[in-house]
Order: C-alpha cells, then sequence, then structure tokens
C-alpha cells in the first residue's frame, strides 16, 4: 500500500505545470562604463526606461563629467543651487565616512588632484607649496554643510567674516 500513495504522489507531483521563469535582461551605457542588469521572473518586464531616467537623474545631480550638473556647479562656486535626494543622501554617507577615517576620506581634494594632473582638468605646471597652501583653503570636507537644501562651506563663510 506504502507502494502505491509514494507512486500516486510522484504522478501527482510530475503532473503539475512548472512555471517557466523569464530571463530579463538590459544593458546600456552610463557613466562612462557599461551596465548589465538581469533578473528572472515569471513573466517578461522592461524597466530600461526606468533605469534610464534614474541614471539621468543621478547624472543631472552628481557627475563631475557633465559640466552642467549640481556638484559641478558647485564645484565651480554657484551657491545657488538646491540639492536633490540623491545628493543629499550621498553627501551624508560621504560625511559619515569622513568621520569614520578621521578624514583620510575627503570629496573635497578635486583641487588637489586636478592641480597633480590626475584629474579632468590637467595640472599645474608650476605648482608650489605657496600654490599647493592655497589650494588647501578650499579642501576640508569637515567644513561642508547642507542648509535649508544648499551646500554651505562654514571655511569661506568664516573667511568672509572675519574681513
Amino acid at each position: 500500500m506504502k507502494k502505491i500513495a509514494i507512486l500516486f504522489l510522484l504522478v501527482l507531483v510530475s503532473c503539475k505545470e512548472q512555471s517557466k521563469s523569464i530571463n530579463n535582461f538590459t544593458s546600456g551605457e552610463v557613466f562612462g562604463t557599461y551596465y548589465n542588469i538581469q533578473f528572472f521572473d515569471e513573466v517578461e518586464l522592461d524597466y530600461s526606461k526606468q533605469y534610464d531616467s534614474l541614471f539621468s537623474e543621478v547624472n543631472k545631480s552628481m557627475s563631475t563629467y557633465v559640466p552642467t550638473s549640481d556638484i559641478s556647479k558647485i564645484n565651480k562656486g554657484d551657491t545657488t543651487i538646491v540639492i536633490d535626494h540623491h545628493f543629499k543622501k550621498v553627501f551624508d554617507v560621504s560625511k559619515q565616512i569622513y568621520e569614520e577615517t578621521n578624514g583620510f576620506f575627503d570629496p573635497t581634494i578635486g583641487v588637489l588632484v586636478n592641480a597633480w594632473d590626475f584629474g579632468p582638468e590637467g595640472g599645474i605646471v608650476t605648482l608650489d607649496s605657496l600654490k599647493i597652501d592655497s589650494l588647501m583653503q578650499s579642501v576640508g570636507f569637515n567644513s561642508l554643510i547642507i542648509s535649508e537644501g544648499y551646500i554651505k562651506n562654514q571655511k569661506k563663510l568664516l573667511l568672509i567674516l572675519m574681513q
């Protein structure tokens, strides 16, 4: 009797319709590189427009390679840029990492990176200690704050107030 029950269960299970998993795959170019996104579902789905929209939003906000991005404008001294929630989230995590590493991680060193010709703007040909000291005036993530949706540099505010 046990053998018949087991055989019955096997036949019953084998008759069950198997759901097919569909490999949903999207690829493209963004941030100077390529991406591939893949997931399995029971239905075919195409989220490529949503991915592209999100990537475009992040690029508009934080790409240092797009001259009209918010971060590029802020880096050039534009104090009128209202930051979005993506920028704020990255800023907050960067601040946390800055603090946890005692300042060894400092996203504000871009002027030095460029001065030594490691960045996109090219190096300073006659770089000396006086120019480095001058550039260091704009370095220091600890002096940046978010206030009412704007990035503010407390160091520059203090320099202006002391004049």
